[in-house]
């Protein structure tokens, strides 16, 4: 691995990086809310589709987190009230009466600050105006502080099926500094309790390289993942962004954390041996490792494979039959209309984030030329250990998928200079 240190100069931690490659050869065209309006009339194509909704409200701000989020500083009646005269307004139209819906997601913020009575009527609306397929995936962020008992039965009353859990890590040292509630053993203890209690898919969220983690930190992470069998673990390295709490506080560990690479590498090396050990765990996506059986995050499976992902809420954002769209506030959402190439290499980036990555759903995707140069690429990074190439796949090795946001990005940029530059 000591080589493929130096492949790139930083390592990229989000596919969201690869958003803006395509604008450097091909801009996105303008949409409006009346051609939004008019194409929610028109019956809907057969694609995938998700509902996300997004809370952009948080009791606790973690330290590294800059997202569209606030704290709390009054009542969320007026809040929920409006999240579900969204879903009764959109309900009427022919795009929601005409689609099953695979996957409904709320996101935040921390979706789970609403009070029982909040919550029944924002689950409510979506009852009344969603249909679900019969494998459904309904999903809701959480801490373990705000989730309550009665809570949860307002949820699985309504179809929630699966919790992600902000957790970060169980090192009693991490879980200070990412300003998290509760000590390990009070969040084992809290997690037992809510797997037995919830009828559905907990999963957590793991983030490592904080200062001075240790490996065996790490791998003490992994091994109570297993040992409360929890359905899956997102695991991204620290990411301090401009804005955060943590971004003002440590400036000096930033660059730190930056820079160091090897330890970055190390780190995601050891949770990933440990949590495949025993064969119970298998990697699901670059950032995921799931329960052989247990979590299918069907959420990311529609956004990354071209399905529509509908939003709903303030800082919302989303894809609905070839028009983006981002909830700027309740009075104002911007639109734009993706092109053909944002389209194909959006696919492609999504497609990527997976560590199997099927020739078929390429070739669906590229033209044959452009399929002639991702496969020069794979080359290039089978003789770097990066890929395994089988009859029918290109399959990420371990090091791949750490580096696997980078290959995307390497890949796409690579296609596009071939095309745009001839």
């Amino acid at each position: 691995m000591t080589e493929n240190l130096k492949l790139f100069e930083k390592r990229f931690k989000s596919h969201h990086d690869s958003n803006g490659l395509i604008n450097k050869y091909v801009q996105s065209e303008k949409a409006t809310g009346e051609s939004f309006e008019a194409m929610l009339e028109i019956k809907p194509d057969d694609r995938k589709k998700a509902i996300y909704v997004h809370t952009p409200y948080c009791d606790k701000i973690c330290s590294f987190c800059n997202l569209n989020r606030k704290q709390i500083d009054g009542s969320l009646d007026s809040y929920a009230e409006y999240v579900a005269s969204e879903f009764n307004k959109y309900g009427k139209t022919t795009y929601f009466k005409e689609s099953t819906f695979d996957v409904i997601f709320f996101g935040g913020g921390t979706p789970t600050v609403y009070k029982p009575k909040q919550l029944e009527i924002i689950l409510q609306s979506i009852r009344d105006n969603v249909k679900l397929s019969d494998d459904y995936e309904f999903t809701f962020e959480t801490t373990l502080h705000n989730l309550t008992e009665e809570k949860l039965e307002v949820m699985m009353k309504y179809g929630v099926n699966r919790l992600s859990v902000g957790i970060q890590t169980f090192s009693d040292r991490g879980r200070v500094f990412y300003n998290r509630t509760y000590g390990k053993e009070e969040v084992k203890s809290r997690l037992k309790k809510l797997k037995d209690f919830f009828k559905g898919d907990v999963c957590v969220d793991i983030i490592y390289n904080f200062p001075d983690q240790t490996f065996e930190e790490v791998i003490e992470d992994a091994r109570i993942v297993k040992e409360l069998e929890l359905s899956s673990a997102s695991f991204y390295s620290l990411m301090v962004h401009d804005g955060s709490k943590l971004s003002k506080d440590i400036e000096a560990e930033r660059v730190k954390l930056e820079e160091d690479m090897k330890k970055d590498y190390l780190l995601y090396s050891h949770f990933v041996a440990e949590m495949l050990r025993e064969d119970k765990y298998h990697i699901l996506e670059l950032t995921k490792i799931a329960k052989k059986g247990g979590d299918n995050y069907q959420y990311i499976k529609v956004r990354n494979t071209g399905g529509d992902t509908f939003p709903i809420g303030v800082g919302a954002g989303g894809s609905v039959q070839g028009i983006g769209v981002y909830r700027m506030s309740k009075e104002m959402s911007f639109y734009s209309k993706q092109t053909d190439v944002h389209s194909k290499f959006g696919k492609l980036s999504g497609i990527m984030q997976f560590p199997i990555i099927a020739k078929k759903d390429i070739k669906d995707v590229l033209s044959d030329e452009e399929y002639g140069f991702f496969c020069e690429k794979m080359k290039e990074y089978q003789d770097k250990k990066l890929v395994l190439e089988t009859e029918e796949s290109f399959n990420f090795t371990n090091d791949g998928v750490f580096w696997g946001n980078n290959l995307s990005i390497d890949t796409i940029g690579f296609i596009l200079e071939k095309i745009f530059n001839k």
